[in-house]
């Protein structure tokens, strides 16, 4: 069996939803008992997985720049050099699964002269993240471009958010494992709804991600029965007072599983995106899958363009980002009107029949992977 390298600019691969997935499916789907993550350390001591029930070997190529500071973006260029002489270790027969373009752009570099398959996994589009002078930002777009073309597999969420075609894309939605939600299931049968109506907020807890308007929205809805749970980490002081609310229950940081488990106990998942940010317009967020496959309603800012599909199959609600008093007025719409809230209910029951789980994905991928490289091309 061939190895699995997967190399991204993270310290755990347990933290990030998505690679957590990945890791669980090659392992305990595929079978791959060497699975090795090279990465970056953002904070000491982040390194230790510890959410696997294996052993992940490890391999940290930098260290420090934590995670939003000023020296960050300099660091990137230094994980693409160092990324570029490790990956000439990899052997001909090995699968690197690159996460982002500053993983993926030097690992296809190395792989032209070791040989081995690349696969970009392109959960968020770097130039889309960071705000770089024109002519450096017109460069990283070229590339991106070449490295799509390049890679043996250009892994997207979805394809809106490029202004250039490739053969390479390959859709892998945001969905959830399968084997998650069954044990989100037997997990919530041991958790109380802790209000009439339940609003789920929950992964990166940021500035940029709502809670502001989270903050605002759950002090005007003081008088009613609803309660916010919020699960994640806490980035920022509107989240470190949302979480002191007496109307909010932060529960901290819990695995995939038990965050699915809060699904059941919630009618509603907040996922807003600041839209100043280029690449929130784009989001494809790992909580409409999970919104969906475990049949409650979503909400989202207009702006974010991939959600379109969610007010074409009226998912959830849908107001601008800025406007909290149109939020509430949904919100104590749905509260009211309890059967506007079942058919949102049961029109994510619907489309959920639709939405493959992300094995189900993910076992197409890996039978075109290890297919020879000219059939994939």
């Amino acid at each position: 069996m061939k190895n699995i390298k997967i190399v991204a600019p993270l310290s755990s691969l347990s933290e990030r939803t998505r690679l957590y997935k990945l890791t669980l499916f090659l392992h305990d789907t595929l079978g791959y008992k060497n699975i090795k993550h090279v990465g970056w350390e953002r904070i000491p001591g982040e390194r230790e997985e510890t959410r696997f029930d294996f052993e992940i070997e490890k391999k940290i190529i930098l260290k420090g720049g934590g995670y939003g500071t000023s020296k960050v973006k300099g660091l990137y260029f230094l994980w693409l050099i160092k990324t570029f002489f490790y990956c000439l270790k990899f052997g001909k027969k090995d699968i690197v699964w690159a996460l982002g373009f500053e993983s993926a752009f030097p690992a296809m570099m190395a792989s032209k002269i070791k040989g081995f398959k690349v696969v970009f996994d392109d959960a968020d589009r770097f130039s889309m993240i960071f705000n770089f002078p024109s002519i450096i930002d017109k460069i990283i777009r070229f590339l991106e471009k070449r490295t799509s073309r390049g890679v043996d597999f250009h892994v997207v969420p979805g394809a809106e958010r490029y202004d250039f075609e490739s053969k390479k894309f390959y859709v892998l939605k945001n969905t959830p494992s399968e084997s998650q939600i069954e044990k989100a299931k037997e997990i919530s049968k041991n958790l109380e709804k802790p209000a009439n109506f339940v609003i789920n907020i929950n992964g990166w807890l940021g500035a940029g991600r709502g809670m502001n308007e989270a903050l605002q929205l759950v002090n005007k809805l003081d008088n009613d029965d609803i309660k916010i749970l919020l699960i994640g980490k806490l980035d920022g002081e509107a989240a470190e007072t949302l979480a002191k609310h007496k109307n909010v229950l932060y529960k901290g940081k819990l695995s995939n599983a038990e965050t699915l488990a809060n699904y059941f106990l919630s009618d509603l998942v907040l996922t807003y995106y600041d839209p100043k940010l280029e690449i929130n317009q784009y989001a494809e967020s790992n909580k409409w899958g999970d919104a969906i496959k475990t049949g409650i309603g979503i909400i989202v800012n207009e702006e974010v363009k991939s959600a379109k599909f969610i007010k074409e199959n009226k998912l959830g609600v849908i107001v601008p980002y800025n406007d909290i008093d149109a939020l509430v007025k949904e919100i104590q719409g749905l509260f009211a009107n309890p059967s506007k809230l079942s058919e949102l209910k049961e029109n994510a029951k619907k489309y959920s029949e639709i939405m493959p789980f992300y094995e189900d994905q993910l076992i197409q991928l890996f039978k075109k992977i290890n297919n020879e490289k000219e059939e994939a091309r």
